[in-house]
């Protein structure tokens, strides 16, 4: 199955779609810590995100951050080294992940990195068959409850024409035409991935983390 049968298709099997998934993330260089042809894909629901008393000045101090830079970073910046590999998503997923982590804002063992794909319906004028959209995709989880800041990357799935639809960043609810399905990477991945975009950028991982905590710093000063 081709990357254009898999992006609008009229019909595909979870197994069509988790093929082209896991041979693109390798495709592109990315790895992952399961084989998703043999193991099952979970689907995540909207669930309500309950986060630690005294942690949500933190928290959204992060993902505004992360969601902010995923829409307006230049070719400078270090996700730009990432974006022709399809890794946005993963590499903005990353980011949050640690700075959530190591700064002890999340539980990290309920905090998790997902690698997967998302699927919803493409809405097409005059078109009288359903198509659907589906690619290769990483968000967070927390205890279950999806926390996605790249999602709005698929304008198609909002029906908002606004810059920026109440829905663009996924913190428990979802939109009911989504539909998400991942795997729990282990921890081992989130560290191997971090310690190569420090490495990429010249840095070690303690100086990378920290560095995106001062940009998230002074983002959150000039608000």
């Amino acid at each position: 199955m081709s990357a254009v049968d898999v992006k609008y298709m009229l019909t595909a099997t979870k197994f069509d779609i988790i093929d082209f998934v896991y041979n693109h993330f390798h495709k592109y260089g990315w790895k992952t810590t399961y084989n998703y042809l043999v193991h099952q894909p979970q689907e995540f629901y909207d669930k309500l995100i309950t986060l630690p008393k005294g942690n949500n000045f933190e928290f959204k101090k992060y993902v505004n951050y992360c969601y902010l830079l995923s829409r307006n970073f230049t070719d400078k910046d270090e996700v730009a080294k990432y974006t022709a590999r399809n890794g946005t998503s993963i590499y903005f997923s990353i980011v949050l992940y640690w700075l959530l982590i190591y700064f002890g804002v999340l539980n990290e063992n309920k905090l998790k990195f997902n690698q997967g794909y998302f699927r919803y319906k493409k809405r097409e004028d005059g078109c009288s068959q359903t198509r659907y959209r589906a690619g290769m995709h990483a968000w967070l989880s927390y205890d279950d409850s999806v926390l996605d800041v790249t999602i709005w990357q698929q304008k198609d799935l909002f029906d908002s024409a606004e810059d920026e639809p109440k829905n663009a960043v996924l913190i428990g609810e979802m939109p009911s035409e989504l539909e998400l399905f991942g795997f729990k990477e282990k921890k081992s991945l989130a560290k191997e991935y971090a310690r190569l975009f420090a490495k990429d950028s010249g840095m070690t991982f303690y100086q990378w983390v920290s560095f995106h905590k001062q940009q998230a710093d002074l983002l959150e000063k000039e608000r």
